[in-house]
């Protein structure tokens, strides 16, 4: 049971690392020239698309990060012949990129599409939206699919424990002050 969570966890790392990129780029102010909104500022029904908070640094930060995770993860499936037991497949590179470029992406995508909602509902750009907030991760999942698709144990793996990875990486970037609020 414990391999089945850790190989389930090990494939998603990318998707993980992805959803961390855009909080940690502005933090440390990564890549300004690609601070630019999304949207371009174009409202649809007298709301921003998606919000001045989704730019460009964030969703390319998030495909960027999730091919090094992956990258990462390829050079220990090369080096480390022990922890395999970790992998679901062979990572091998160039091509296992891919992976990390569809999870990072996904990431980025889902989060746009609740971002949309989030706007259409009148909520405001970084305000809380739960359940949905947590959720983003389908995006990854959705995407990834396209390249491997896990056992449905693994992905059962991913539904039960994805969401919980958002809310206590925010209040730990909330903690050393990385975020401005909690969720």
């Amino acid at each position: 049971m414990l391999t089945l969570i850790g190989q389930a966890l090990f494939f998603f790392l990318p998707s993980y690392g992805g959803n961390a990129a855009p909080v940690l780029l502005d933090r440390f102010g990564v890549c300004e020239f690609l601070k630019k909104r999304i949207d371009g500022g174009v409202n649809f029904r007298g709301e921003p698309l998606f919000g001045k908070t989704k730019t460009w640094r964030g969703l390319i930060g998030g495909v960027l990060v999730g091919m090094i995770v992956v990258a990462l993860q390829a050079v220990l499936y090369a080096w480390i012949p022990e922890i395999r037991f970790l992998y679901l497949f062979s990572y091998e590179l160039p091509h296992v990129l891919i992976l990390g470029f569809l999870l990072g992406l996904g990431e980025g995508l889902g989060d746009l599409v609740k971002s949309f909602f989030k706007r259409r509902l009148h909520i405001k750009s970084s305000g809380p939206f739960f359940p949905f907030d947590q959720l983003s991760f389908l995006g990854a999942i959705i995407l990834a699919s396209l390249y491997y698709l896990p056992s449905w144990q693994h992905l059962f793996v991913l539904i039960l424990v994805s969401p919980l990875i958002p809310v206590v990486a925010n209040v730990v970037a909330y903690k050393l002050g990385w975020k401005k609020v909690w969720y």
